[in-house]
């Protein structure tokens, strides 16, 4: 009988059931049950991987055993959760079943209750961790204990009530670079800066105060003089009650953990900035503000001089367009500073889309006059990204249409400085963004043409090129209700051109719209006012708004046009009143009230436009009242 099955008949809390060939229970002790995942599932002639899924899988290792190719295989460290409080651990050893009567081939497994030594390890792992103590037994078990405490990566101290150090691991040796003899009797402020724990000036004031039950963060000093972060717990050792009390001080080094949460403050100050220039970029259509923004924005960020964007308008001209500085000493750059012969050195050597990090700018290799150049700007250490305009046709790698627009430029000016890896980065990402900013910026523009060009046409005669009857109708029922509101007088002019459809069937379409626009031309050189409208109000009527103008002043204005029409001495042997063209005029005034309307105006026009062509036409008529 081997060791095994000797394992078995021990008085051990080991159950055990047999398989056939099939995976079928063909036998199983009384209480093997506890360990099944599915208890119900436990009859004999079911498949044992229904009570036990840790079993699924593992038939072609059954087979093997049964043909004696391995003598056993074992699975352990399984956990079994019974209620919400209550979990079993155990082990299973599955082999060939010694039993010799058995006329099949069957397999035996064995399961072994682990439960307590399980616990048992893991309490001891929970106190070994934590407390980094093994002290209840010291005196039997020190060897056992050292070994322990020796193999945790964590400073670990023990101290009497006055803060003297009775024991140190070798991690807190490692890490103060103190031998053990060093530190052995000293105080345990000696390993903190300034001898300092949370302005406790003595040690025992801490060990009594509140502040022991918590973690306390202190800077810890090595022997060699360099500090790092440190996080400690204490607790009271009370083993003997005829024994001074004692601490043991548990201490991580932060140094790490410090580094994380720096950087994870760094990305989200970057998330931040470029969050909050991105929103500008998309809320403002001001390019300069989004552009100052961003220089301050990164000079807060970055702690540095002096920020800048320089843009390039030409090969030989330049132009600092947004700074921010740090000092009011610092002098503000510019075109004094930035001059042609720069601007070209800067254009040439930035071309290709390189970024200079001169973390010492007296020890890189550079051009001459570059370095001058900085070294005027009294600038110790500099980064500089280039601002890209990229072809969007094309990729940014293989095109060679892409614009160096500008230049994003940090400086140090005070002390040199390393840039780091992600201060670059950042200055990359911000420069991309200020790139998309001056295409969106192009972009709007180019809209507000093409706006502004629909809406000329929208509101212009497209042959005279002054306004057309829509726009003047918007516009004099704007001015009627101004002139209505302030109690003012608005004035209306009508003209028509004398016997127009004679001129058009005698000289042609072409030689009438040329002649329309010269009578368009005449009536915008006299009306010169920026209130005043002149429009074209049919085919050869014109009309003219005049707020706050009375009916002498819309008279001279009314002749003065008919005098420059006559003065143009266009030839029209077609008239009947002149040889050269000739308009007719009609002139109403009023001051607008509640019971009339634009139209009351239009109407009084028009009928003064009657009178003037049945009166012999080239003359003006005023609207009766």
């Amino acid at each position: 009988m081997n060791n095994l099955l000797r394992k078995i008949l021990a008085p051990k809390k080991i159950e055990y059931l047999t398989i056939n060939s099939e995976l079928v229970i063909v036998e199983s002790s009384w209480g093997v049950a506890r360990f099944a995942d599915s208890p119900e599932q436990l009859q004999l002639g079911e498949d044992v991987c229904m009570a036990f899924p840790e079993l699924i899988g593992l038939e072609e290792t059954f087979n093997k055993i049964l043909l004696s190719q391995i003598n056993q295989f074992e699975l352990k460290g399984i956990s079994r959760t019974i209620t919400q409080e209550n979990t079993i651990y155990f082990d299973i050893y599955v082999l060939k079943n010694p039993d010799n009567s058995c006329h099949n081939q069957e397999l035996l497994i064995v399961f072994e209750d682990t439960t307590e030594s399980i616990l048992k390890e893991q309490k001891i792992t929970q106190v070994a961790k934590e407390y980094g103590l093994a002290l209840s037994a010291l005196e039997k078990t020190k060897i056992y204990l050292d070994k322990i405490i020796n193999s945790m990566t964590n400073i670990l101290i023990v101290t009497d009530d006055q803060g003297m150090i009775k024991i140190i691991n070798q991690a807190t040796s490692f890490l103060l670079k103190y031998s053990k003899a060093e530190l052995i009797g000293q105080s345990i402020l000696t390993i903190f800066k300034d001898n300092q724990l949370k302005n406790y000036p003595q040690v025992n004031q801490f060990l009594l105060s509140a502040d022991l039950l918590m973690p306390v963060e202190v800077i810890c000093q090595t022997k060699i003089g360099t500090n790092f972060p440190a996080s400690f717990s204490c607790a009271a050792m009370n083993f003997d009650p005829h024994d001074s009390q004692e601490f043991v001080w548990i201490g991580q080094d932060m140094t790490a953990q410090k580094r994380v949460e720096f950087q994870l403050y760094q990305q989200a100050e970057r998330d931040r900035i470029l969050k909050r220039i991105t929103q500008h970029i998309h809320q403002s259509l001001s390019l300069q503000e989004t552009l100052q923004t961003t220089v301050t924005e990164v000079l807060g960020f970055l702690n540095v001089d002096r920020v800048l964007i320089y843009r390039f308008y030409s090969s030989e001209k330049g132009q600092v367009i947004a700074e921010s500085v740090r000092n009011s000493s610092l002098t503000s750059l510019d075109n004094i500073i930035f001059s042609s012969e720069f601007n070209s050195l800067l254009l040439s050597h930035f071309q290709t889309g390189k970024i200079d990090a001169f973390d010492n700018i007296y020890q890189v290799s550079v051009d001459s006059k570059y370095l001058d150049y900085l070294i005027q700007l009294k600038v110790k250490s500099s980064l500089i990204v280039p601002i890209i305009i990229y072809d969007a046709s094309v990729s940014q790698q293989s095109s060679n249409n892409n614009q160096l627009w500008g230049l994003l430029i940090a400086h140090q000016c005070q002390q040199t400085r390393h840039w780091e890896v992600w201060e670059t980065n950042l200055l990359e990402e911000l420069a991309l963004q200020i790139a998309i900013a001056l295409q969106q910026a192009e972009l709007y523009q180019q809209l507000q043409i093409v706006n502004q060009e629909l809406e000329q046409l929208v509101i212009e005669d497209g042959l005279t090129k002054v306004a057309n009857r829509r726009q003047f109708d918007r516009v004099l029922d704007h001015e009627w209700n101004r002139c209505r509101r302030e109690g003012v007088i608005l004035s209306l002019i009508l003209l028509d051109i004398d016997y127009f459809k004679q001129y058009n069937d005698n000289y042609g379409h072409l030689a009438g719209d040329f002649c329309l626009q010269q009578v368009a031309q005449v009536l915008q050189n006299v009306i010169q006012r920026n209130t005043d409208l002149v429009a074209r109000y049919g085919g050869e009527e014109f009309a003219i708004i005049l707020p706050n103008t009375d009916i002498n002043g819309s008279m001279h204005l009314a002749e003065k046009i008919r005098q420059g029409v006559e003065a143009l001495q266009v030839e029209h042997l077609k008239s009947e009143v002149s040889s050269y063209v000739t308009i007719s005029i009609g002139v109403a005034s009023l001051i607008p009230i509640e019971d009339l309307t634009p139209k009351t105006l239009v109407s009084q026009a028009d009928q003064a436009l009657y009178k003037a062509k049945n009166n012999g036409r080239n003359c003006i008529f005023i609207a009766s009242r």
